[in-house]
């Protein structure tokens, strides 16, 4: 049942969910622990929710709530109902989990993909210290115009036959730039395709922005209203070349924003993506200053995790990594620039509802020249896949046939399930799996949830204007 319809006579309660902040004496925050939607009301809320906390008629309590504050009960309970902050008075935790999992798994019985990355290059022309394709035997090659057009070639009919109207094309690497014919031909073929098709494409290129050439420019100027740019920059230029070196062994900060500023003035989108250990976790502040200079308007941040023992002693701590994602997200407030990273998914997203476990496989797939299939560009290069790419990949998956794609899906839905045998009714636990992956542990390990909590906690108490919009309903 949709949840503003409802029968007369139902009793509603309070959702076992819900989360109810007071920040100041003009502003309470709700969400709910299970579908999200924050929400900023007025004081009258926490004594409206205290009203439903036994089971109580909407319509017997309408003049209870003209008492706390002047709004339309009606109109309120609807949105309350519609965010599931009110719930019929039957309902318990583990039933409206077990339900929310099995609507969330027959939504995405057919995948919905509309972003796909094609890892275009095994090439690069730096040597990272860290990086994390060096924890595994990365098995991509080089990719062909030739194998490209033939993923292309079934993916816009896929795309128009499943109604998704739009698609993001990423481009990764090692090094995408060390390939540019081929990310070229791939923009080219689907720029045509896209107008033919109707469906509104846009390219994101993830790079380290070392090499540049004229070629690569010229194109970027010619394109520019479709493309965007993801630039690796791991902190100011002393802390970035203790680990984003050359081939010579040389730092690479003054070449790659030499770069970055080129990319800026065509009038590209261009956002950073950064790296926090102990290397830049001092200089967090200044890093965004110089990255807000220079007109960066959004910053991507992830957590470094090494592989070697040398590697592990730059991780950060739970307490600098909370400090850290706090810290950047002051400073780049200051900016008005947004912020995001790995660890947002499962902590933000989740306050604002627009979650559901992780999408990968479900919105996103990666393609590798030898054809495998990755769920997500964490897992590029991984043996985790969905299988080789074969020409009727996309008619499969479309059609519900595609049985790696079952596999990855029953898999993540069924560990999901499972935490509620450990008291677990929700899903604030949940966290990227590449760690744990890449570490040998069990994908599903339930390793972030005291870390989430205490991001959330932060994440409440934020302007709404970084995380959802008010209330539609003054209270």
């Amino acid at each position: 049942m949709c949840p503003t319809q409802m029968q007369a006579g139902t009793a509603l309660k309070r959702s076992p969910f819900l989360v109810v902040r007071q920040l100041s004496e003009s502003e309470v925050r709700v969400y709910s622990k299970l579908h999200g939607n924050l929400t900023s009301y007025g004081p009258g809320m926490i004594d409206i929710l205290g009203i439903f906390e036994e089971p109580r008629d909407a319509e017997s309590v309408a003049g209870k709530i003209l008492e706390v504050c002047r709004c339309d009960p009606a109109a309120l309970i609807g949105e309350l109902r519609e965010k599931h902050f009110l719930v019929e008075g039957d309902r318990d935790a583990r039933d409206m989990f077990a339900e929310y999992v099995a609507t969330a798994r027959q939504r995405n019985e057919i995948a919905r993909i509309s972003r796909v990355t094609f890892l275009v290059s095994a090439r690069c022309n730096l040597a990272c210290k860290g990086c994390y394709h060096t924890f595994y035997d990365f098995k991509s090659g080089h990719m062909t115009g030739e194998f490209a057009d033939r993923v292309l070639e079934g993916l816009f009919p896929y795309l128009k036959k499943r109604g998704i109207p739009t698609l993001l094309i990423s481009f990764l690497g090692y090094e995408p730039l060390l390939n540019f014919e081929t990310v070229s031909r791939i923009h080219d073929r689907a720029h045509a395709m896209s107008k033919e098709y109707g469906i509104d494409t846009t390219f994101k290129i993830f790079t380290n922005a070392f090499s540049l050439n004229e070629d690569v420019y010229d194109w970027i100027v010619r394109n520019g209203p479709r493309l965007s740019f993801k630039v690796s920059l791991d902190g100011v230029r002393e802390d970035n070349d203790q680990r984003r070196l050359d081939r010579a062994g040389r730092g690479t900060f003054d070449r790659v924003v030499g770069n970055l500023k080129r990319i800026i003035a065509t009038g590209v989108e261009c956002d950073v993506l950064t790296t926090l250990s102990k290397i830049n976790f001092p200089n967090i502040e200044r890093f965004v200053d110089e990255m807000a200079a220079i007109g960066i308007r959004n910053i991507t941040a992830n957590i470094f995790c090494g592989q070697s023992a040398e590697e592990r002693t730059l991780e950060l701590s739970e307490e600098e990594r909370f400090e850290a994602i706090k810290r950047m997200d002051l400073a780049t407030g200051k900016h008005g620039i947004e912020f995001d990273g790995e660890w947002k998914f499962a902590v933000v997203q989740m306050i604002t509802g627009a979650h559901f476990t992780c999408p990968a496989g479900m919105r996103q797939m990666v393609f590798c020249a030898d054809g495998a299939i990755h769920p997500c560009q964490r897992f590029a290069g991984t043996e985790l896949t969905f299988g080789t790419f074969g020409d009727d990949f996309w008619e499969k998956l479309g059609e519900g046939r595609c049985e790696s794609y079952d596999r990855w899906t029953a898999d993540l839905y069924d560990r999901v399930m499972e935490r509620m045998k450990e008291g677990h009714a929700d899903l604030t636990g949940w966290s990227c799996p590449f760690v744990p992956f890449i570490r040998g542990e069990c994908l599903g390990k339930h390793v972030e949830r005291d870390f989430n909590e205490r991001l959330i906690e932060y994440y409440i108490t934020r302007p709404m204007d970084r995380i959802i919009a008010k209330s539609r309903i003054h209270c």
